[in-house]
């Protein structure tokens, strides 16, 4: 943990998020949940939908499933599957199925397709 600090400390607090997420946990870990949550937001792409998924992430992992979909619900991300599977979890699947299920119409499938000769080239 002390060789990251150093590093973060180097480079001034700008690591990138791609690599900054992958410390997260680690943080978590070491000084625990809160503190890694208020890390990733002090990041520069710390209000980002990203980064408020990956904090949703550790707030799940740790029990906090509630919180988990305040963070998410903070952003508007209506596809989100995270989202859909915290809510499941919390039992409110009537939320889920509105944001899995796709909101325009399903196209009937043709039962019968119409006949040519011409090849399909």
């Amino acid at each position: 943990m002390a060789h990251l600090e150093a590093l973060d400390a180097q480079r001034g607090g700008e690591d990138e998020w791609e690599l900054y997420w992958m410390r997260l946990p680690l943080i978590a870990a070491c000084k625990g949940v809160d503190e890694a949550i208020r890390q990733a937001r002090a990041h520069p792409e710390g209000s980002t939908w990203y980064v408020a998924e990956e904090i949703a992430h550790l707030l799940a992992s740790v029990g906090r499933t509630e919180e988990a979909v305040a963070v998410l619900q903070q952003h508007d991300r209506s596809n989100s599957h995270d989202l859909a599977g915290y809510l499941i979890d919390l039992n409110r699947v009537e939320e889920a199925l509105t944001i899995l299920l796709p909101t325009s119409p399903l196209r009937p499938v043709p039962t019968a397709l119409p006949w040519s000769d011409e090849p399909p080239f």
